[in-house]
């Protein structure tokens, strides 16, 4: 838990706010608001970003589990505890389901308060960290298969071996100072860019009967003419089946 947990407190009853906010400044947090609503409480968290949200249910205007979903799906707290005057076993696991990582029954027992806060913030964190690892394996598995890419291109644009592309691209990738994937994903790009020309040359040969250097010209001049790059008036020509009108 934090040196200095902050919380916000959300409940259309204002004994309620006022019995939590009290409980919770005892046990050192720093209460930045409290709302009535869960309208109120999203752009609260919007502005100050909370360790915890402390959240009822059943509220007007804007219900508590939709508010809550909001706030954690857009990340504007570090957990939600929900409130709630029912044991709902139903409602518990929807409140799972979009992230909310523990809760409490009101009244809400002062002794149970702390140790479901620290669970909650304990169990948001784990969350946060397994998603960064997933983010992050996906990344590399992403970046690898960029680079396998640049290497089977380079490898059949030069005519020779994988193995000597990718020493190449590691080479190039120092050279600039730039990471493998970065100096990979641009090979990649310009690659593309020269296939989709090279079909939208074709494709005017067939469609319009040019010759591969008038073909190329006119995709150069319909560029320029719409202030795009040439692969993107390729691509034009591509999806238009010949030269716009």
């Amino acid at each position: 838990m934090p040196a200095n947990p902050t919380a916000i407190v959300v409940d259309d009853e204002p004994i309620t706010r006022l019995d939590l906010r009290q409980m919770l400044e005892e046990m050192s947090f720093s209460v930045l608001g409290d709302a009535a609503d869960g309208f109120d409480a999203i752009e609260l968290c919007r502005r100050h970003h909370p360790d915890v949200v402390l959240m009822d249910i059943r509220m007007p205007v804007f219900d508590g589990l939709t508010a809550s979903e909001t706030i954690i799906s857009e990340d504007l707290a570090g957990c939600v505890v929900i409130l709630t005057a029912f044991r709902d076993r139903e409602l518990i696991e929807k409140a799972n389901r979009i992230g909310v990582t523990g809760y409490l029954v009101k009244p809400v027992e002062e002794r149970l308060l702390l140790p479901t806060l620290e669970v909650a913030m304990a169990q948001a964190q784990r969350l946060r960290d397994a998603r960064r690892e997933t983010a992050e394996m996906r990344e590399k598995m992403e970046d690898q298969r960029v680079i396998d890419r640049a290497k089977a291109l380079l490898a059949k644009k030069e005519s020779i071996p994988e193995g000597d592309a990718y020493r190449r691209l590691q080479k190039l990738a120092m050279e600039k100072r730039a990471t493998l994937a970065a100096l990979a994903r641009a090979v990649v790009a310009q690659e593309s860019g020269r296939e989709v020309i090279r079909r939208a040359k074709e494709l005017l040969s067939r469609s319009d009967r040019l010759s591969e250097p008038e073909a190329y010209r006119a995709v150069t001049a319909l560029a320029k003419e719409r202030g795009i790059p040439p692969e993107e008036a390729a691509q034009l020509i591509l999806d238009r089946g010949g030269l716009p009108l």
